[in-house]
This record gives C-alpha cells, sequence and structure tokens, in this order.
C-alpha cells in the first residue's frame, strides 16, 4: 500500500484540501481531478508504476544484488593476505578480515576448505623453507584455531577445552613415524592433549578409543600398501569410539599423492602438514559438537 502524506520528504505525497489532487514525485509534479475517481486512480497507478517503483528499485538495487560468484570464493590472495594478519599483533584485524569475506558470500564450508586450511597449510610450508621459525607458525595457527573457535560459537560450550583430546597414531604396519611426531608436535603447541603411541595394532588402537573419550582421531600414511588396513581400523575406531560422532582425520605422503583416497578409507578431511593438522582437528571438533551434527 502507498501511504500519502503531507510530508514533503516523502517519495509521493499529495497537496491540497480540494478541487485538484496533486501527486509529487521527487521534482515532477502531476495535477489530477478530485472529481474524476477512475482518472485519479489510473494516473495514481501510472505514476507508482513509472515513477516510484523504478525509483525504488534503483535505491534499493545494492539489497537485492547477487552475489558474484567469483567474490564468493578465496584465492591465493586471500590466504597470503590471512598469513600476513595472523602473523601480526592485532586479532581484531583477523576477524575483521574474515568477517568482510563473510559478507562477501564466503560460507562457513568455504571459509575452512579455501581460507584457513590452506593459509595454516600456507604457513607449514613457510616453516619447512625456514622462511618462519616454529614460535611464529604456533602463533599464527593459534590464532586459525581461534577463528575456527569464533565462528563455530564454540565458546558457549564450557567444557570445551577439555574434548580438545586426540589420539594420532600410524597406520598399522606402516614403519615411517617422522610425519606423526611432527603432527603431535604441532597439535601439541596448539593446545591439544595429544595422544599417541607409534606400534599400535588395530585392537589397540580400538581398545584406546572405547576406553577414552577423544574427539579426533588422526592416521598417518606413507604409501598405498597399507590402505585396506586403513580402511578396516577406520571403520573399528568409529564403531568402538566412545565419541560416536568423533572425527577422522588422515595425512601423508599417500594422501598427498592421491587426495581421493581420503573417501576411500572412510576420514572425513586430511591434513597436509603440522598447522593444517591444527585447524583441521578444530573444524572436525567443531562439527561433532554442532546440534546438526
Amino acid at each position: 500500500m502507498i501511504d500519502v502524506s503531507d510530508d514533503p520528504n516523502d517519495m509521493l505525497t499529495e497537496n491540497g484540501l480540494g478541487g485538484d489532487a496533486e501527486y509529487r514525485v521527487d521534482h515532477a509534479t502531476f495535477s489530477v481531478p478530485v472529481d474524476d475517481i477512475d482518472e485519479r486512480t489510473t494516473k495514481l497507478v501510472d505514476v507508482v508504476a513509472k515513477s516510484v517503483i523504478p525509483e525504488l528499485l534503483a535505491k534499493l538495487e545494492t539489497s537485492f544484488a547477487i552475489p558474484d560468484p567469483l567474490l564468493a570464493h578465496a584465492g591465493e590472495a586471500e590466504i597470503i593476505r590471512l598469513a600476513e594478519i595472523v602473523l601480526g599483533p592485532d586479532d581484531a584485524e583477523t576477524i575483521s578480515y574474515l568477517e568482510s569475506l563473510r559478507e562477501r558470500g564466503l560460507s562457513l564450508d568455504l571459509l575452512h576448505h579455501e581460507l584457513l586450511e590452506p593459509t595454516a597449510r600456507h604457513l607449514g610450508e613457510l616453516w619447512t623453507q625456514d622462511l618462519l621459525d616454529f614460535l611464529d607458525v604456533t602463533i599464527g595457527v593459534a590464532r586459525l584455531q581461534r577463528m575456527v573457535h569464533y565462528f563455530a560459537r564454540l565458546d558457549q560450550i564450557p567444557p570445551y577445552d577439555e574434548m580438545r583430546r586426540v589420539l594420532v597414531v600410524q597406520t598399522p604396519g606402516e614403519a615411517h613415524s617422522f610425519g606423526v611426531t611432527m603432527i603431535r608436535r604441532f597439535l601439541t603447541a596448539g593446545g591439544w592433549n595429544v595422544f599417541t603411541d607409534i606400534h599400535m595394532t588395530a585392537e589397540q588402537i580400538a581398545a584406546a578409543v572405547s576406553r577414552e573419550w577423544f574427539s579426533v582421531a588422526g592416521f598417518s600414511l606413507a604409501g598405498e600398501t597399507h590402505i585396506e588396513q586403513l580402511t578396516d581400523v577406520i571403520a573399528l575406531v568409529r564403531s568402538t569410539s566412545r565419541n560416536p560422532k568423533i572425527g577422522i582425520m588422515v595425512g601423508g605422503p599417500a594422501f598427498a599423492a592421491d587426495p581421493s583416497l581420503v573417501a576411500r578409507v572412510g576420514a572425513d578431511g586430511m591434513a597436509t602438514n603440522g598447522p593444517t593438522a591444527v585447524i583441521l582437528a578444530k573444524k572436525l571438533l567443531a562439527a561433532s559438537l554442532s546440534p546438526t551434527a
């Protein structure tokens, strides 16, 4: 319904108490005889259709704008920029930057997948290239971890810190343990309670998750030789875990060479290095605590 009032600031106003009615749209004035109701109505409809509605749509254009699909994703520029910010002194700048990306149309899933995790991976690569020291990377990853915390609203869950318990093991039968050692180092620095035993059998792993509550179980795999063993032990962990929503993350050269193996073994995500393991573990914990998970 169009509100006709005496306010001269209104887009559409009626002036006069008798005789002709004048309808004013912005700077244009339309005069319609009062006695001719049909003509007056027709003229009013014409004014609204040709002047008022187009003017309203023009003024509200930004409210109805469809986000540009290219702007609703994060790329290399955003990753590099976020890495610079989290290595700086200001947490508020990190939140502000991520909020701006959310307003740009970046969903929470994409926020993790296209920005937080890649930024953690980028920090890890800078560390392996000796461009950052361990302390710098740890501080940066801690800030990224807080962003997962911030957007998942985990602060509303009082015993949250007690739930940061992760079991990290190598796939039964594997001989390489360097990856497990590195992941444990970063997770511990990130505030996680890490439980690990290099040479655990499938039965020992199942006994551990059934005896103690873990939010995440992580497995390292160097080659495809033990793919079936890993698939079986992940299924065993899910069926025996005290935490029915336990998150499963995997990592190692086998998954770096063929990321499709992540789904094949039944895992929830892949960590390419220590920093991404910290962010992925936080993401899996957030997902497990979500009411819709």
